[in-house]
């Protein structure tokens, strides 16, 4: 890719992305190996806690806004992937490094040819004392795909045997081959080998659920009070849009490597109103820094850039016109001038998107996806744009291009990304665009049921393999929202999920990405970073690359 060797020095710390991916794409072990220390708790090599670590602090954060759930297959969106993370955990979790380690599982075993997975389950305990058992696991993974629960992540279990078909209807539920042997043991079985497995049972949707909870309430995740927890902390209080408190989970396995009395999470969607609290001491981290004074503090060391696996991009609805047709979406595509978004607008040391698969994961031979894939299109290519223009609306026989509504949700940065793109198409194509806000959950809601005509949207990877960012726009797929419909891709993108030849696979995926933009039913916009800021005395946040906010080993210490 021209651009990859100066990214890959602008944004260093992006080599984390590659750790992650790498979490996911080692070669297979034998039929009786185990992760390396598998005796270990995930954080054993940690250093001890400072002596003046406050162990009863309450660590005050902000979520932005309400989480659309907190039942964990429902709640597929990264507000809420922040508490559950935290509340909740599975098999195994990632250490600093985005690595997968041991968490509820204490070992596991992998079949020769890669398909059975075969946990040992440590002794733990629900945060009202039951035993976590194997059972807790099957019960939650097979009710992520029960096709009654529509749940919107449970294309992501589609990689064990009967999972798929039995989310489409055409099987049961004692087809999906997650079984448990007895309390301690969960046997998994995969249609084909998958090198990212690991990586993707670390996403919270996969999360097990308390048994006896779940089938005595069909409301139990509507309510603190009666949200079950098996991770660092539990819920105690949730006032819905405005705040959610937390506590150390006394009854967690891993207690004596959690220093905070709990976490204190605010709902607050006005960057600089987070930013004001933050200065005043009323927020310990945030997550976000406003435009404004992003650059200045970014400059001073006092905001600092995360990677992020993810994309951030446009949705084009195909099936509303004048999307309907691709010489008018590669129009707009082509209309946009990336860096110059990223230099005036969002000042996050963001790459521009090219391709949909960002910067981070590594194929069989050590290259990059993105740098081996390219550029997809060109940046700012304003006279084939104005051209493709002209012959999509000749095309469709329109001499006025139908009306179009930019939609978004209600947060200060993606107002002002969408007030920049409107102003673009208005100089660039001449085409007046109109813009039109929603409150988050409202959005996605809308945005799920394929409502919006062109909508902003950034994907994180749930899982450690580039084939997670194109399986989405299969046809008929939950992660869609476009109506995007091609065959041939969508043939691609099944043979890619079970081809077991590692460099075949990649080859596919490549071919696959060439596709769909050639159909450019998206608009991309950049590879994603994140700026935040935390309080001098707050220590050991994990911010993981597939937005998930770790605060299992934060400490606070005196000032």
């Amino acid at each position: 890719m021209r651009k990859a060797p100066k990214i890959l020095k602008l944004v260093g710390t992006l080599t984390l992305m590659a750790s992650l991916a790498l979490a996911g794409c080692s070669s297979q072990p034998s039929a009786t190996s185990k992760p390396a220390d598998n005796n270990q708790s995930p954080q054993a090599t940690q250093e001890a806690p400072k002596e003046n670590a406050n162990t009863q602090a309450f660590l005050r954060s902000n979520l932005k806004t309400e989480p659309v759930s907190l039942d964990p297959p429902k709640a597929y969106d990264p507000v809420a992937f922040e508490v559950l993370y935290n509340v909740l955990e599975g098999l195994v979790r990632l250490d600093e490094n985005h690595m997968t380690q041991p968490a509820i599982a204490e070992k596991w075993e992998i079949s020769e040819g890669g398909k059975k997975y075969t946990f040992k389950l440590r002794d733990s305990k629900w945060s009202n004392g039951d035993p976590v058992t194997a059972h807790d696991f099957e019960l939650a993974w097979k009710r992520m795909v029960d096709p009654k629960n529509a749940f919107p992540a449970a294309f992501l279990a589609y990689v064990i045997e009967g999972a798929e078909k039995f989310n489409k209807g055409e099987g049961t539920a004692d087809d999906v081959k997650v079984k448990a042997l007895d309390d301690k043991t969960l046997e998994v079985t995969l249609k084909a080998p998958t090198g990212y497995f690991l990586s993707l049972v670390a996403a919270p949707v996969f999360y097990p659920v308390n048994k006896k909870t779940v089938e005595a309430n069909p409301n139990w995740s509507a309510d603190a009070s009666t949200i079950i927890s098996n991770g660092p902390f539990t819920l105690t209080e949730w006032t819905h849009d405005q705040s959610i408190k937390a506590v150390k989970n006394e009854k967690y396995w891993d207690k004596d490597k959690v220093k905070l009395a709990g976490i204190n999470w605010v709902m607050i969607n006005d960057e600089n109103t987070q930013f004001q609290m933050f200065q005043t001491g009323e927020l310990d981290n945030i997550e976000t820094v406003p435009k404004d004074s992003k650059e200045k503090l970014l400059a001073s060391g006092e905001a600092k850039i995360a990677p992020e696996a993810a994309t951030s991009f446009y949705r084009l609805n195909t099936a509303m016109p004048p999307f309907t047709n691709k010489n008018v979406r590669k129009a707009f595509a082509l209309a946009v001038n990336r860096q110059l978004l990223i230099d005036k607008v969002t000042q996050g040391k963001q790459v521009p998107a090219m391709g949909i698969v960002p910067i981070g994961f590594p194929e069989p031979d050590g290259k990059d996806f993105r740098q081996v894939g390219g550029e997809l299109f060109k940046d700012n290519d304003l006279e084939q744009a104005k051209a493709l223009l002209a012959q999509g609306m000749q095309e469709e026989g329109w001499t006025t291009l139908p009306e179009v509504t930019l939609t978004y949700d209600t947060n200060a940065l993606n107002k002002t990304v969408a007030q920049v793109l409107q102003e673009m198409f208005k100089k660039n194509l001449g085409v007046e665009v109109k813009l039109d806000s929603r409150e988050w959950k409202v959005f996605l809601d809308e945005q799920r049921a394929s409502k919006h005509q062109m909508s902003l949207s950034t994907f994180y990877a749930d899982y450690a393999d580039p084939l997670n960012f194109i399986e989405i726009f299969q046809t008929g797929h939950p992660g869609n929202r476009i109506n995007y419909s091609n065959k041939a891709f969508d043939e691609l993108i099944q043979k890619a999920s079970v081809e077991p030849d590692e460099k075949t696979r990649f080859s596919l995926m490549h071919d696959a990405e060439k596709m769909f933009f050639d159909d450019m039913p998206v608009l991309p916009l950049y590879y994603s970073t994140k700026a935040y800021m935390e309080q001098p005395n707050v220590k050991g946040i994990l911010r993981h690359p597939a937005a998930l906010m770790d605060y299992k080993t934060v400490e606070i210490t005196s000032k």
